[in-house]
């Protein structure tokens, strides 16, 4: 390569493959610039290192990396997008895989969207000084990009911390107590019952190199800084990076200041720089960021195309902060650039600082502009929206949003122009940027950004409609909750958990704030009954545990007697809550408080039917029966367990929505497995799976086919116990159940460990453990028996393969993630599932011949029953009939 500026770099053969031929290619562009490295990295702002390495021939370079060089040479960047991919899928393939760094599980989500413009100071700056620093906060004003730098700098430096990189973010919390809530949180850490937050999150640090990020600290800064002081002080080998909109002044802190991005120098309202040519114009990364943005945003922008000098001036209006640049850039959808430029100057002469608070940061007062700018170009139907969305966290579906924005109800005044389609004022907040579209499983959510819905919050405050906002999203969120909980006992059981899986952070919110004055007790003991099955598919069973003793302590008692009904269904959610949480205490004291409510129920009164009451009475006895019988069952003691099952299925009124008849029988078929009466217990599990599966009951079936599972296991059938396993795991699947999931794992390690793959039996060990600390739940829901089996699998792993194999399998199963680990696991056991198929075969037509009757005397099952809510139910008498069957079962042994 003689005659080329700069070092001479190593030679290149064309013919060695296609990585080669491309480096050659951009070899050659920067030949015809005459451009040192040095030269290049004044305009393509990365450092001439990373230019050099693009065109050495040994790796792909990044895109974003290929733009930079490609523009440094005058040439438009999109002209190289194939080549570059071409080169990628011939290198790579198509599927890439993803970075992994040594051992350490990575928790803080590195991938970016777009490319990331400058900042190569700051990154070097960042990572020295987490190096030498055990507190690094990143400030800066809103809008700058301080989150986007963290996340590079962290990803920077992830090797440097053997047991990971993790992340907290704080934008959605409401208070400081949340802040060591919600770091427990991101490390996984759920404290006992009776256990500190702080403390449980310290004696699971203690010993570990971990990175902490802590994200958008500002508002909860109080919180953040009692967090940092107690977790630095006991964890000497803990480092925290924080981004803030000001410090946290904590003694052990070094600040780093994130300023807007470097700005163009402007005389007289044109362009100056040296380095500024037709070929090449962006001369900052302000530049760069805004024409990258534009051409994404705007069909047929071209940033070389361009006037330079007014992209420039864009630049300098914006004061060079990100978001204001991305929100502008996308403006270009409808303005042209010479429109934009103008309509900015005018925004910001109209909405200057001279109008906001004095003693705010000047940046701010910059960003509080751009905000009022893009508010009044909002029509008022937009700017109504844009309010009432600021109250939802998490997202929003956009068929909700409709309704959210839609037409007012009766009493809440609002100019008619803001009454318009709702519709078209939530297209027109995605074009204006306010608002982001993604699709998820074929439905569109709306997301907004922090900083836009603070500012929408402000403005409602203002409006003077803010109580009316606040009932109207508190109103429509808790009734999505009451519908999906009557749903739980019929076939859109799967589909209601999974809206209400997308809703959990607009849930968090309602439930733990206080209730705005006016809205009827009611409204939020009628929503508990979505909670219980939500919250134990999404694996928040701790959390919603915590919900349900909070609404009983606004709630101790029934506000009204006609309340009674659904005080006591509310109260059943947190008592199985607070079993599965472990807190049996508290379950029983409010089981007990709920009975004796129960007998103190006044009689029918008015126009209600006695005997609609009496049945809603017999139900809510059955369901607390059902619950007593659980929590017996979890204890180990069946014959308690059965004796309460019995008498709740002798009462001939079952909750649909709480399975309560199903979970009955379930509970007898499981005492019957603890009590090794295998006959029994098949009949009795297979009889609830029957009715579940005519439902179209996904959850129950992922349990009730994980017993027969664990029955099989232990009668020496590990075919077809793991056959039952993968059809549990399919159903757990289709609902997205991370504790079934975790449940069924453990299952199947002790199948394998117990039958020949100690390895993947380890393996599965190892990955299951970071499901169930997080979920707030004792391992295995706190059954002894399944307790046993784990320890029994665990021991069995460990004698056949060593301690030394054994650690190394259980490592790979936490590197892996349980999905990962168990399809690894069923794969790799396929010869069991064939020898499983003809006696699965033939056990079907014989349990199909023995539920006939059964199904006979159950009748329809999504029909109306005796229960007060129309529950389904077996015909008068026949509850009996099964009572007594099982209960001369259980004297005949």
């Amino acid at each position: 390569m003689a005659g080329r500026p700069g070092r001479r770099e190593q030679p290149l053969d064309p013919g060695a493959g296609p990585l080669e031929r491309f480096a050659l290619g951009l070899r050659s562009l920067r030949g015809g610039t005459g451009l040192t490295y040095s030269e290049m990295a004044d305009l393509a702002h990365f450092s001439p290192s990373t230019l050099s390495q693009a065109a050495a021939g040994q790796r792909l370079p990044s895109r974003e990396v290929l733009r930079a060089y490609v523009r440094a040479c005058g040439e438009d960047p999109h002209s190289w997008d194939e080549r570059w991919e071409q080169v990628r899928l011939a290198v790579y393939g198509p599927e890439t895989q993803e970075r992994t760094i040594g051992d350490a599980p990575i928790h803080v989500d590195h991938a970016e969207t777009n490319s990331f413009v400058g900042r190569e100071r700051e990154l070097a700056t960042g990572g020295h000084l987490l190096q030498r620093c055990r507190l690094v906060t990143l400030v800066g004003t809103g809008g700058v990009g301080k989150t986007r730098l963290a996340r590079r700098i962290v990803h920077e430096v992830a090797e440097q911390f053997s047991d990971g990189t993790y992340c907290a973010e704080l934008a959605d919390l409401s208070s400081d107590r949340a802040v060591t809530e919600a770091v427990a949180s991101a490390f996984g850490v759920v404290a006992g019952a009776r256990q500190d937050t702080l403390s449980a999150l310290v004696e699971a640090l203690r010993g570990r190199n971990v990175l902490l990020m802590l994200d958008n600290c500002e508002h909860v800064l109080y919180g953040c800084v009692r967090t940092v002081r107690d977790l630095l002080t006991r964890l000497p080998q803990l480092r925290i990076l924080a981004t803030s909109r000001q410090p946290l002044d904590v003694g052990a802190e070094h600040v780093l200041h994130v300023r807007p991005l470097g700005l163009p120098t402007l005389v007289d309202g044109s362009l100056h720089e040296t380095g500024a040519t037709d070929k090449c114009p962006l001369t900052s990364p302000a530049m760069t960021l805004f024409v990258d943005r534009a051409e994404a945003a705007a069909p047929g922008f071209r940033g070389r195309k361009a006037n330079p000098h007014t992209i420039a001036r864009v630049c300098q209006r914006l004061d060079g902060l990100p978001l204001a640049l991305e929100l502008a850039a996308r403006r270009l959808r409808t303005l042209s650039l010479d429109e934009l430029l103008e309509r900015l100057d005018q925004r910001f002469r109209l909405l200057g600082p001279g109008g906001s608070d004095r003693t705010a940061h000047p940046r701010h007062l910059a960003l509080r502009a751009l905000f009022d700018w893009s508010y009044e170009l909002c029509t008022e139907a937009e700017r109504a929206a844009w309010q009432q969305l600021s109250l939802c966290f998490g997202g929003v579906l956009l068929t909700d949003a409709e309704q959210l924005c839609g037409g007012f109800e009766e009493g809440e005044v609002l100019d008619a122009d803001a009454t318009g389609d709702a519709f078209e004022a939530l297209s027109g907040l995605v074009d204006k940027s306010l608002l982001t579209s993604v699709e998820t499983d074929s439905r569109t959510r709306l997301h907004m950004l922090e900083t836009v819905r603070a500012y929408g919050q402000e403005r409602l405050r203002q409006s003077g409609r803010a109580q009316l906002a606040l009932r109207r999203h508190r109103a429509w969120y808790l009734e999505l909750a009451a519908q999906a909980g009557t749903a739980y006992g019929s076939s859109e059981q799967a589909e209601w958990l999974r809206r209400l899986r997308a809703e959990h952070l607009n849930l968090r919110q309602i439930v733990t704030a206080p209730p705005p004055t006016g809205e009827p007790a009611e409204t939020v003991l009628r929503a508990s009954l979505g909670f219980w099955l939500h919250c134990l598919t999404s694996a928040n069973v701790g959390e919603g545990a915590h919900w349900m003793h909070q609404i009983l302590q606004r709630h101790p008692r029934p506000p009204s007697s006609e309340t009674t009904a659904t005080w006591c269904r509310a109260a059943w959610v947190a008592g199985f809550l607070l079993l599965l949480h472990g807190d049996h205490g508290s379950a029983d004291e409010v089981i007990s408080r709920s009975e004796q409510v129960l007998a103190d129920m006044p009689a029918a009164s008015g126009t209600a039917h006695p005997g609609t009451h009496r049945a809603t009475r017999a139900e809510l006895t059955a369901a607390f029966l059902q619950l007593r019988s659980l929590a017996a069952l979890v204890a180990g003691d069946t014959e308690t367990a059965a004796r309460h099952a019995n008498s709740s299925l002798a009462t001939e009124h079952w909750s649909v929505p709480l399975l309560t008849q199903q979970q009955c029988i379930a509970q007898l078929g499981f005492s019957a497995v603890l009590q090794g009466e295998r006959t029994r217990s098949i009949t009795l599990l297979e009889q609830a799976l029957t009715m579940s599966e005519a439902q179209g009951n996904m959850w129950h079936r992922c349990y009730l086919l994980w017993a027969l599972a664990v029955d099989h296991g232990e009668a020496g059938r590990p075919q077809i116990a793991l056959q039952l396993l993968r059809r549990a795991l399919q159903h757990t699947r289709k609902i997205d159940e991370h504790l079934g999931e975790a449940a069924l794992s453990e299952t199947l390690a002790w199948v394998l460990s117990s039958y020949g793959d100690a390895r993947s039996a380890a393996v599965l060990l190892g990955a299951v453990d970071h499901v169930w600390h997080p979920s707030g739940t004792p391992r295995l829901f706190g059954f002894a028996l399944l307790t046993a089996h784990r320890e029994r699998g665990l021991e069995n792993a460990r004698r056949s393969l060593g301690d030394k194999e054994y650690t190394r399998a259980y490592q790979k199963g936490r590197r892996l993630g349980l999905r990962r680990a168990l399809d690894i696991a069923i794969r790799d056991n396929e010869h069991l599932r064939h020898g499983a198929e003809q006696e699965a075969t033939d056990r079907d037509d014989s349990r199909t011949e023995q539920n006939s009757h059964w199904l006979d005397s159950v009748g329809d099952l999504g029909g109306s029953g005796s229960g007060s809510e129309g529950s389904p139910g077996l015909r008068p008498g026949r509850a009996v009939v099964v009572q007594e069957g099982l209960e001369g079962g259980r004297r005949s042994r």
